[in-house]
C-alpha cells in the first residue's frame, strides 16, 4: 500500500504544515482581493460579465504561487516533485480521464433531457460559444489544477500520515472541499443534496488520485466537470450565472438530487470497471 499516491514527497501533519496551510490561504485570498480591487478600479469592465469572470479565474494564480512558496520554503520540495512525485506528466492519462468523464456527463445530460424535456431550452450560438470557450478553457484548467493541487495535493499529503491513512486523508480533504464550496449558490435550496453532491464528488476525486498515483487523473476529471458546467449546459442557480458564459443547453433549475444520483451512477460504473481490471490482471 505504501507505493500509492500521497507518500512521496512527504508532508507530515504538524504545526509547520498547519502554518503552511494558513500561509497558503493568506497569499491566495490576500492576492485575490488585492488583484480584483485593482482591476475593478483600473478596468471597470471587470466588475461584471465575462471580463469579471476572467479576472476571478486569474486569482487562482495566487493559489499556485502560495503552494509553490510553502512547498519550496517550508519543505524544500521542488514544485515539479510536489506535483508529479518525480514522474513525467502523463498526457495520455489526462486525455483518457477527461474524455471519458466528459462523455459520461454528456450521457447523464441526455438522460436528464429525456426525463425532463420541459426544463430545457437550446441556447447554442456557435460563434460566441466557440470564442468564449477558447478564452475560458485555459483559465478553467488553471482553476481546476489549482484546486486539485490544494485539496488532493497539499491537504491529502498533510493528512495521509495520520492514523486511518488513506481513508482519513480522502475523507478529511473531501469534507474541507465540501465546506469551501458551501458558499456556491447551487448548494442552497437543495437541502442535503447540495452538500452531498460535492462530498461524493470530492471522495471520488480523492479515490482516483490514490488509485492512479498522482494528480493528473483528478485534474482531468475536475476540468471535465467545469467545462461541462460552463460550455455544455447552464442553469439559473449556477455560481457562474450572469458571467457572460455561452452554453449549448439551458436548464431552468438544477435538481441536485437528480444530479447526485447521476454522479453516483458514474462513480459506481468506474468502481465496477476498476474491480474488473484488477481481477483480469490477477488472473
Amino acid at each position: 500500500m505504501e507505493k500509492f499516491y500521497g507518500m512521496e514527497p512527504r508532508i507530515s501533519f504538524s504545526l509547520k504544515s498547519i502554518v503552511g496551510l494558513v500561509v497558503i490561504f493568506l497569499i491566495w485570498q490576500g492576492g485575490s482581493l488585492l488583484s480584483i480591487t485593482m482591476l475593478n478600479a483600473l478596468i471597470p469592465a471587470t466588475r461584471s460579465g465575462l471580463p469579471g469572470l476572467i479576472s476571478i479565474y486569474l486569482t487562482f494564480l495566487f493559489l499556485w504561487l502560495a503552494i509553490f512558496v510553502v512547498t519550496k520554503y517550508f519543505y524544500n520540495i521542488s514544485f515539479k516533485a510536489f506535483l508529479l512525485e518525480g514522474k513525467k506528466p502523463n498526457l495520455r492519462i489526462f486525455l483518457v480521464y477527461f474524455s471519458l468523464y466528459l462523455l459520461a456527463l454528456i450521457l447523464y445530460l441526455l438522460v436528464d433531457l429525456l426525463v425532463h424535456p420541459q426544463l430545457f431550452k437550446l441556447s447554442f450560438d456557435p460563434l460566441p460559444w466557440f470564442g468564449t470557450l477558447i478564452v475560458t478553457a485555459p483559465l478553467i484548467l488553471l482553476q481546476s489544477c489549482a484546486e486539485e493541487i490544494l485539496f488532493r495535493g497539499y491537504l491529502y499529503r498533510m493528512f495521509r500520515p495520520l492514523k486511518g491513512g488513506v481513508f482519513w486523508a480522502i475523507f478529511s480533504t473531501s469534507i474541507l472541499f465540501t465546506l469551501i464550496h458551501g458558499f456556491n449558490p447551487e448548494i442552497h435550496g437543495n437541502g442535503i443534496w447540495g452538500p452531498f453532491y460535492y462530498l461524493i464528488m470530492a471522495l471520488f476525486l480523492g479515490f482516483v488520485a490514490y488509485q492512479t498515483n498522482g494528480l493528473v487523473a483528478p485534474i482531468a476529471i475536475h476540468f471535465a466537470v467545469n467545462i461541462f458546467n460552463t460550455a455544455i449546459w447552464s442553469y439559473n442557480s449556477s455560481t457562474l450565472a450572469g458571467m457572460g458564459l455561452q452554453s449549448i443547453l439551458y436548464r431552468n433549475n438544477l435538481d441536485m438530487r437528480f444530479a447526485s444520483i447521476g454522479i453516483f451512477v458514474i462513480i459506481a460504473l468506474y468502481l465496477i470497471y476498476k474491480i474488473f481490471v484488477r481481477k483480469r490482471d490477477l488472473s
